[in-house]
């Protein structure tokens, strides 16, 4: 089948032209003016050479030309290269390497980074600066924009092509380009639609009253997630940028704004509900707090501080996200469903537990958790997929968990991350949930260190800002885990660190990385 390429934005400037689409410090844009621009930045890019299909990088801090970029691109057929703002350049090269990428659209705080490395981008024809200070060797935004048209493209293409390409996280190797088609791209805006609709059984559908806010890389979960339904529900999208994080920063523009949606990962949360009680509590419209990465507790916390304004989520970029999530209203109704991380997002969305043979597992069973829907019908880039689907089109995450009797999901951790000992197999992410339950702890990461079996159990812990280490904390930390974890999910040593190797401003443990560097530290 084909489709209008972007044809649901021009229906949403249709239906809003004149409200306020996106406001960030660099001031607001109508949908019109940002319909626009974005289509003079695809149109402009096309004029000067760039083909239907053509993959573009973007790597670029939160501000008002990503979105610009994101919907010409759409619009015009071409292919945006998603880079996230917080990976090594290096990691970017390679993407742009590896999937041929001829143009690279750079916020202009990445132009020293790039410049020194300019060879490691052999493909690249085309570098396009965001900002001011634009290097010799680029072109400014605005002379794209001068040389493309305002009029809408009305492409047709084929549903199942790249609409864009999103990187995963990175948490088990180098992150993997996935091609994120039309028709899955597509699904995601309709199962987020379901989603944030019903986010409480008292909710109201997503409109023009709402203001959805972005502290968190635009082009990442945030964005992924949450742009598109609000924005083509006429809401206000608020930019904020995102190079540092800043709690009372964002308590003051969450407040300001009167923003009533926003994606916050877990350990992004902890310092931002910090803020709010230093504040003797704040004023808020808060109806819709998504979160990832977060603990029984944190939500607990969440709830007392902000209200029952919350749902955790799960997902992966292949996946589409969320894929499930829970509620704070299910959580009500039973406290022990806050250890799981929902149910699917929608009847349409089928999740199921499955064997190393593909064999569908019962209620309660471990096993692999395996997803089916429109939104995960695709591949990686160059990859023929031969192991990431199961017989009748389950994509296989590779992540291990079970559900419950009443649907569910319980997710344990990455089937690559767990480790087997002689007392079994241990899940770093069960230790890591209940350490992260000591008020001491910011953040935290579990590997083995040794070999085959004969792993040792680690835990390498930062701490909260102004804590010192010490041998009663190491030791309260070994005694947490000891009260509430099964004798298998133990950790044998507890190592203070200064700083973690993570991907999305703090989000997910590199596991890998965090081995290798207590290896070089002699940890053992």
């Amino acid at each position: 089948m084909r489709v209008e390429a972007g044809g649901y934005i021009a229906d949403a400037v249709r239906r809003h032209r004149d409200r306020v689409a996106v406001s960030s410090n660099q001031g607001d844009q109508t949908f019109e003016e940002l319909n626009s621009t974005a289509n003079r930045i695809g149109s402009g890019l096309r004029k000067i050479g760039a083909l239907v299909g053509d993959r573009v990088g973007v790597l670029s801090y939160n501000r008002i030309e990503v979105l610009q970029a994101w919907i010409g691109l759409e619009k015009l057929g071409l292919v945006r290269v998603v880079l996230h703002s917080h990976f090594e350049l290096a990691t970017h090269a390679a993407t742009l390497r590896e999937v041929g990428a001829k143009v690279l659209m750079f916020d202009t705080r990445f132009a020293a980074a790039i410049e020194a490395q300019k060879e490691l981008f052999p493909s690249i024809r085309l570098f396009v600066a965001l900002g001011q200070n634009v290097p010799p060797w680029s072109i400014p935004l605005s002379q794209i924009i001068d040389q493309g048209s305002s009029q809408e493209p009305v492409l047709d293409v084929d549903e199942d092509s790249p609409c864009f390409i999103q990187l995963t996280t990175g948490t088990t190797g180098r992150p993997k380009p996935w091609i994120v088609t039309h028709r899955s791209w597509r699904a995601v805006i309709e199962g987020n639609f379901e989603h944030l609709d019903t986010f409480q059984s008292d909710s109201q559908v997503l409109n023009t009253g709402d203001v959805n806010l972005h502290f968190h890389a635009l082009q990442w979960a945030s964005g992924f997630q949450t742009l598109m339904p609000y924005l083509l529900r006429g809401a206000r999208t608020v930019l904020v940028d995102d190079e540092c994080f800043d709690a009372r920063s964002l308590v003051d523009e969450l407040v300001a704004t009167h923003c009533t949606g926003m994606f916050v990962p877990g350990p992004l949360l902890t310092p931002l509900l910090d803020e709010v009680e230093a504040r003797g509590g704040i004023a808020h419209h808060l109806k819709r707090l998504m979160i990832f990465f977060a603990t029984p507790e944190l939500l607990r916390r969440t709830s007392q501080v902000l209200g029952d304004v919350w749902c955790h989520g799960f997902g992966s970029t292949e996946q589409g996200a969320p894929t499930t999530r829970l509620t704070a209203e299910e959580a009500r109704e039973k406290p022990t469903r806050l250890e799981s991380v929902g149910r699917s997002i929608s009847p349409f969305y089928e999740l199921a537990i499955m064997g190393q043979n593909g064999i569908r597992l019962s209620a309660t069973e471990v096993g692999e958790i395996v997803v089916r829907s429109p939104m995960c019908t695709s591949s990686y880039w160059g990859n023929t997929n031969s192991d990431s689907f199961f017989d009748g089109g389950w994509f296989r995450p590779h992540d291990v968990g079970y559900m419950d009797q009443d649907g569910f999901l319980y997710f344990l951790d990455r089937s690559k991350d767990q480790i087997r000992t002689e007392r079994g197999v241990v899940y770093p992410h069960v230790i890591e949930a209940a350490l992260l339950r000591h008020e001491a702890v910011a953040n935290c990461g579990v590997v083995g260190l040794g070999n085959d079996v004969a792993h040792t159990i680690v835990a390498a812990v930062l701490l909260k800002k102004g804590v010192n280490p010490s041998p009663e904390i190491e030791n309260a930390l070994l005694c947490l885990a000891q009260s509430e974890l099964t004798d298998t999910q133990q950790a044998q040593r507890v190592c203070f660190v200064s700083e973690l190797p993570t991907v999305l401003g703090g989000a997910k443990v590199q596991r890998g990385v965090l081995r290798s560097q207590l290896l070089e530290r002699g940890t053992l």
